[in-house]
Protein backbone atom coordinates (compact mmCIF):
# COMPACT_ATOMS: atom_id res chain seq x y z
CA UNK A 1 0.00 0.00 0.00
CA UNK A 2 1.36 3.43 -1.00
CA UNK A 3 -0.09 6.54 1.10
CA UNK A 4 0.13 10.17 0.96
CA UNK A 5 -0.84 12.96 3.42
CA UNK A 6 -3.64 15.39 1.75
CA UNK A 7 -5.14 18.37 3.07
CA UNK A 8 -7.51 17.04 5.87
CA UNK A 9 -6.89 13.56 5.34
CA UNK A 10 -4.88 10.61 3.12
CA UNK A 11 -4.69 9.27 -0.04
CA UNK A 12 -4.30 5.68 -0.25
CA UNK A 13 -3.46 3.00 -3.21
CA UNK A 14 -4.08 -0.44 -2.57
CA UNK A 15 -1.97 -2.87 -4.69
CA UNK A 16 -3.25 -6.49 -5.96
CA UNK A 17 -3.69 -9.07 -3.08
CA UNK A 18 -4.01 -6.55 -0.14
CA UNK A 19 -7.90 -6.97 1.74
CA UNK A 20 -9.52 -3.97 1.82
CA UNK A 21 -11.38 -4.45 5.53
CA UNK A 22 -7.68 -5.47 7.06
CA UNK A 23 -5.37 -3.28 5.34
CA UNK A 24 -7.84 0.05 5.98
CA UNK A 25 -7.93 -1.37 9.64
CA UNK A 26 -4.48 -1.84 10.20
CA UNK A 27 -3.52 1.58 8.87
CA UNK A 28 -5.98 3.05 11.02
CA UNK A 29 -4.35 1.86 13.71
CA UNK A 30 -1.11 2.69 13.21
CA UNK A 31 -1.46 6.23 12.00
CA UNK A 32 -4.16 6.58 15.07
CA UNK A 33 -7.23 7.71 12.82
CA UNK A 34 -10.56 6.42 14.85
CA UNK A 35 -13.04 8.30 12.67
CA UNK A 36 -13.08 9.07 9.20
CA UNK A 37 -15.25 9.06 5.98
CA UNK A 38 -13.87 7.45 2.34
CA UNK A 39 -15.00 6.95 -1.01
CA UNK A 40 -12.91 4.53 -3.35
CA UNK A 41 -12.74 3.58 -6.72
CA UNK A 42 -10.61 0.50 -8.35
CA UNK A 43 -11.13 -3.18 -8.68
CA UNK A 44 -11.97 -6.54 -6.28
CA UNK A 45 -12.30 -9.97 -6.37
CA UNK A 46 -13.19 -12.58 -3.49
CA UNK A 47 -15.48 -10.22 -2.17
CA UNK A 48 -18.30 -10.99 0.76
CA UNK A 49 -21.03 -8.76 0.27
CA UNK A 50 -24.30 -8.64 1.62
CA UNK A 51 -27.10 -7.09 3.85
CA UNK A 52 -28.36 -6.60 7.41
CA UNK A 53 -31.89 -8.89 8.17
CA UNK A 54 -33.64 -7.38 10.76
CA UNK A 55 -36.21 -9.36 11.31
CA UNK A 56 -33.40 -12.40 12.62
CA UNK A 57 -30.86 -9.26 13.95
CA UNK A 58 -28.02 -11.25 11.70
CA UNK A 59 -26.03 -10.32 8.33
CA UNK A 60 -26.82 -12.60 5.10
CA UNK A 61 -23.23 -12.61 2.94
CA UNK A 62 -22.72 -14.31 0.12
CA UNK A 63 -19.02 -14.64 -1.39
CA UNK A 64 -18.46 -13.96 -5.00
CA UNK A 65 -14.97 -14.32 -7.06
CA UNK A 66 -15.34 -11.29 -8.98
CA UNK A 67 -13.53 -9.84 -10.56
CA UNK A 68 -15.65 -6.72 -10.18
CA UNK A 69 -15.05 -2.77 -10.97
CA UNK A 70 -15.44 -0.76 -8.23
CA UNK A 71 -18.78 1.53 -9.48
CA UNK A 72 -19.29 2.97 -5.71
CA UNK A 73 -17.93 2.64 -2.12
CA UNK A 74 -18.63 4.60 0.29
CA UNK A 75 -17.41 3.78 3.88
CA UNK A 76 -16.85 5.50 7.47
CA UNK A 77 -13.86 4.54 10.35
CA UNK A 78 -15.89 4.65 13.58
CA UNK A 79 -14.42 3.69 17.02
CA UNK A 80 -15.81 0.05 18.19
CA UNK A 81 -14.27 -0.99 21.60
CA UNK A 82 -11.94 1.94 21.30
CA UNK A 83 -10.51 0.39 18.11
CA UNK A 84 -10.92 1.98 14.58
CA UNK A 85 -13.69 -0.12 12.41
CA UNK A 86 -14.20 0.37 9.17
CA UNK A 87 -17.43 -0.08 7.74
CA UNK A 88 -17.64 -0.41 4.41
CA UNK A 89 -20.56 -1.02 1.13
CA UNK A 90 -20.12 -0.95 -2.14
CA UNK A 91 -21.91 -0.95 -5.86
CA UNK A 92 -19.53 -3.55 -8.24
CA UNK A 93 -19.86 -4.08 -11.57
CA UNK A 94 -19.04 -7.87 -12.54
CA UNK A 95 -15.79 -7.57 -15.19
CA UNK A 96 -17.73 -9.01 -18.58
CA UNK A 97 -20.37 -8.35 -21.23
CA UNK A 98 -22.85 -8.17 -18.83
CA UNK A 99 -21.68 -5.70 -15.97
CA UNK A 100 -23.94 -7.38 -13.81
CA UNK A 101 -24.08 -5.09 -10.75
CA UNK A 102 -24.36 -5.93 -7.12
CA UNK A 103 -24.38 -4.45 -3.96
CA UNK A 104 -24.41 -3.84 -0.20
CA UNK A 105 -22.36 -4.31 2.95
CA UNK A 106 -18.80 -5.75 2.19
CA UNK A 107 -17.44 -7.75 4.73
CA UNK A 108 -14.34 -8.96 3.11
CA UNK A 109 -12.79 -7.70 -0.71
CA UNK A 110 -9.20 -8.59 -2.04
CA UNK A 111 -7.63 -6.16 -4.18
CA UNK A 112 -7.88 -7.20 -8.12
CA UNK A 113 -5.68 -4.79 -9.70
CA UNK A 114 -5.60 -1.49 -7.30
CA UNK A 115 -8.02 0.43 -5.18
CA UNK A 116 -7.57 4.40 -5.05
CA UNK A 117 -9.05 5.27 -1.17
CA UNK A 118 -9.38 9.02 -0.56
CA UNK A 119 -10.19 9.37 3.13
CA UNK A 120 -11.00 12.05 5.26
CA UNK A 121 -10.27 12.60 9.02
CA UNK A 122 -13.41 13.50 11.03
CA UNK A 123 -12.76 15.46 14.07
CA UNK A 124 -16.23 14.89 16.10
CA UNK A 125 -16.05 11.71 17.73
CA UNK A 126 -17.71 8.75 16.00
CA UNK A 127 -18.14 5.61 18.20
CA UNK A 128 -20.43 2.88 18.07
CA UNK A 129 -22.06 1.21 20.23
CA UNK A 130 -24.54 -1.91 20.85
CA UNK A 131 -28.29 -0.59 19.84
CA UNK A 132 -30.91 -3.29 21.39
CA UNK A 133 -33.53 -2.38 19.02
CA UNK A 134 -31.88 -3.17 15.76
CA UNK A 135 -28.94 -5.08 17.53
CA UNK A 136 -26.41 -3.39 15.43
CA UNK A 137 -23.80 -1.55 16.75
CA UNK A 138 -24.45 1.69 16.07
CA UNK A 139 -23.22 5.74 15.51
CA UNK A 140 -24.05 7.92 18.44
CA UNK A 141 -22.88 11.08 17.93
CA UNK A 142 -23.66 12.64 21.10
CA UNK A 143 -20.97 10.98 22.87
Amino acid sequence: MQAVQIHNGTFLVLERGEELIATLRRYCEEHQIHWAQFQAIGAVEDVEIGYYDLPTRQYVFRQEAGPFEVSSMDGNITELNELPSPHVHAVLSRCDETLETIGGHVRKAVVALTLEVCMWEVTQPLVRGFDEETGLNLINVAV
